[in-house]
This record gives C-alpha cells, structure tokens and sequence, in this order.
C-alpha cells in the first residue's frame, strides 16, 4: 500500500456525520437542502436525445469552457483556452497543485482556518506546505500583511478560499490588492495564487466578492456549481487560470478522468446560457442568515458574521475551548447536535465548531436551543 495515504487522516466531518443517530440534526455538512431546478435536467436530456452522450473533449465543451471564461471576465484570461471542465471544483484544486508546484523544492501557503482538502492535497502530491492563521479574537478578518510576512523563500503558492469555509468570511477587493501588489514586488519566480471560489455566488454582501484572478495574473481559479446551484452530486467544476498551466492540469485531468462526464457538462451549458441562474439561491440563503443570527443573539451565543457561504464559527465557553473535538463528540451524544470541530480546519480553529446553516428552519431553532443548553452547561461544570 502507498504509505503516503497512511499518513493522511480521514474527514473529521465524514467521521462524525456517520455517527448520526435518528434523531439527531446534522449542522456538520456542507450539504444544500434546496432542491436544484430540474430545467436543466430536462433540457440537457433533450439534448441526449438528439446528440447522444458520447465523450466529451477532453478539457470539456469548448462553448461551457469559453462561458466559464466570460462569466469570472478576468484580464487577459478571456477565452475558453483559460479554462479547463473538471469533476468537480475538488479535481481542479488537485490539479492546480499538481501542475504548478514541483516536489522537489516548491512549498505551499495555506491561509487558515481552511477546507481541510488543501494540506491532504499537498501531502498526497508531496508537496511541502505551511499555514498562516487568520486570528480568531480580529473575527478571522483576511489579512494580506499577515500572509505575505509568512511567506519564505521556497514558497511558489498561496492558496485561500473567499468566500470562507468554515468562517464565512469574504477576502475584501484592498486585501487582495494589497497581496498582489506585494507578490509583483517579490523577487524571483512569480508565486502562484490558488483561490477556491466555490462559494462566489453565495455573498451575503451588497456587492459580489472580488477575487484575485482580476488583480493577479498568476492566479488560478476554482470553481463550481455545487454550492451555487444545489448540485453537489453533478460534479462539475472548473479551473481558470493561465494557458500553459490549464494545459498542464489538462494532461493529467485526461490521464485521470478522460473528460468531465458529458451530460453533466449538458446541464452546465443550460446554466449557463443565463449566468444570473447562478445566483438563484442567494435570496434563500441571505434570509436563512437572518434567522440564524436571530435565534444565536437569542440564545445569548456569539459567532463569527458570514459575509458568504452558509457556515459560522462559534466560539466555545472557555471550558471547552481547549479541545474542539471532545466538545463536538459530547454536543453530538449528549445534545443530539452534529456540529464540526474547529481543528478540522487548523490549529487556528481550536477552540471553536463549525455550523453549517443549510438545516430547515425547525431543525435550526431546536438545533440552537441544544447548543445553548450544551454552553450552559459547561459553564457551570
């Protein structure tokens, strides 16, 4: 067996949802309980009717591919050339990192509290990595300063994710700018920039997020409609990012996966067609916000406000604080509460669980009442 996969520990998240008795209410996955719009399903049938489902290119559909493209509009990266059609926004995270960073003396980035993937993803390709922690006390707020005064000289990429799982938060337009700048200062061979933009389509701002792919031409970009659009079972993704590295991450995307399956690149074309589709779900999930802030302030516990996604970190009573884990087992058997302990995500989120917000209204107010109960609890322990 290939002892690089013994030293990679399974899913925290996995391994607590499967402990879920009936009963229980599961605020650990990052699961959508919307159901997605069957249009595209329908349409993209139709289209199988006619066409077949035969092998797609191997990079995906060159019409998907160049909407892809104008849809992020990111300079000098406009043509279906810039992106590449994956199985899901996972396999383009894999491939980027596969494709750009050399083993033998390329080190990764990581921004935390991050999406568990990213240090697994670096140690299965044996790639060195590092984290720079955001501060859990300044509301895990991204800082540009903090991420480019970790940097050493072996680093060749940042990776980060905004909107953020697990805190929500969104990296603003000056931070980016200000960490592209200070990378175009940087002597040496250019840093590459992984940024997982997954949850673009869920703001729960204004304005829709920035990202560094309009301020960095050294970035890569992943991307989805699995949070967007409910369809975490499509698996369709893409990457975006510069010719020579897309058609890297082609080549062993192809050695891989062949291509994306075709009928899920079917209803991607139907998504498409009408790019605000992807933005269908952000009213659902702004108003959601609204009554889960309700029920916390409430229920007298703070968290961290999500300018984006659909999670929240809150922060456990000192008496719990020391081992999110232990905290998340005992809210799952005492409380019946499935919640994610902050140390999935680095040892910047000890002391704090992960709430995924996507439950019915019902399940979040009993859900809620349980956690409470559980603080309460441990503070007079």
């Amino acid at each position: 067996m290939n002892p690089v996969l013994s030293g990679i520990a399974p899913s925290l998240i996995r391994e607590l949802k499967a402990r879920k008795k009936p009963g229980d209410i599961d605020l650990g996955l990052g699961e959508p309980t919307l159901k997605p719009d069957v249009r595209y399903f329908e349409a993209a049938t139709e289209r199988v009717r006619r066409e077949g489902c035969p092998y797609s290119p191997n990079a995906g559909y060159t019409d998907l591919r160049a909407a892809v493209a104008a849809y992020h509009a990111f300079p000098d990266r406009g043509g279906a050339e810039n992106v590449l059609i994956t199985v899901g926004s996972e396999e383009a995270l894999y491939l980027a990192i596969k494709s750009v960073l050399d083993p033998a003396g390329d080190e990764a980035l990581i921004v935390e509290p991050c999406y568990l993937a990213y240090p697994k993803l670096c140690a299965l390709e044996g790639i060195r990595h590092r984290t720079v922690a955001l501060n859990g006390d300044d509301g895990f707020r991204p800082s540009a300063a903090r991420v480019l005064a970790a940097m050493g000289p072996a680093t060749r990429m940042i990776i980060l994710n905004s909107p953020n799982n697990p805190t929500g938060r969104i990296w603003p337009a000056d931070e980016l700018r200000t960490l592209a700048d200070g990378l175009a200062a940087r002597p040496g061979p250019p840093v590459w920039v992984l940024s997982d933009e997954v949850y673009r389509e869920l703001y729960l701002t204004p304005e829709r997020p920035a990202s560094i792919g309009q301020m960095w031409p050294y970035a890569l970009v992943a991307g989805s409609l699995s949070k967007s659009n409910a369809l975490t079972g499509l698996r369709l993704g893409w990457l975006v990012g510069d010719p020579e590295a897309i058609a890297a991450a082609t080549k062993v995307h192809q050695l891989v996966n062949t291509a994306a399956s075709t009928f899920s690149q079917m209803v991607a074309r139907e998504v498409f067609a009408d790019p605000t589709n992807l933005g269908a779900h952000r009213a659902h999930y702004a108003e959601r916000l609204e009554l889960v802030a309700g029920l916390m302030k409430r229920n007298g516990i703070g968290l961290v406000r999500p300018e984006g996604a659909f999670y929240c970190m809150v922060r456990l009573p000192l008496a719990l604080e020391h081992d999110s884990l232990a905290a998340a087992e005992a809210l799952l058997e005492a409380h019946h509460v499935v919640a994610t302990p902050g140390r999935a995500f680095g040892d910047s989120g000890e002391g704090w669980v992960r709430l995924s917000w996507v439950a019915e209204p019902d399940d979040l107010r009993i859900a809620i009442e349980r956690i409470a109960a559980f603080f309460a609890t441990a503070d007079r322990g």
